[in-house]
């Protein structure tokens, strides 16, 4: 009977090593496609709301201009890949939906006269 009950014990615990591995998996771990197909997203719109928003604009009277988009989605997919490293499936689902509610109220500069703007650097260090 003894032997029994460690057979039964290593099985219960292997089920629940199994278990919890699966729960992390599922929970906190995406799969790559998911993860890769995300940062391609938040690039894209990311690239999309800049473009809204900025191009053609003014400062101190250079233009405001982009790169090929080709060359801008690259640079911004890699940048998104490596930001959401740390965060959950919710945090990035929830970030993408408060992009596509900004890419909804940046279409409203599309059809604005272009403007000059004015850029200021705010120190952080003296908090």
């Amino acid at each position: 009977m003894n032997r029994t009950m460690k057979n039964g014990a290593a099985i219960g615990f292997l089920a629940a090593c199994a278990g919890a591995a699966a729960c992390y998996r599922y929970h906190f771990r995406m799969p790559l496609k998911e993860y890769t197909g995300y940062a391609l997203y938040m690039a894209t719109l990311d690239d999309e709301i800049c473009r809204n928003e900025l191009e053609g604009n003014t400062i101190q009277g250079g233009v405001i201009f982009f790169p090929p988009k080709a060359e801008s989605l690259r640079n911004r997919y890699h940048l998104f890949l490596s930001m959401n490293q740390k965060k959950s499936r919710k945090e990035i689902q929830a970030e993408i939906a408060a992009m596509k509610q900004r890419l909804q109220a940046s279409r409203q500069y599309l059809k604005e006269p272009k403007a000059d703007l004015e850029v200021a650097f705010q120190d952080d260090s003296a908090e």
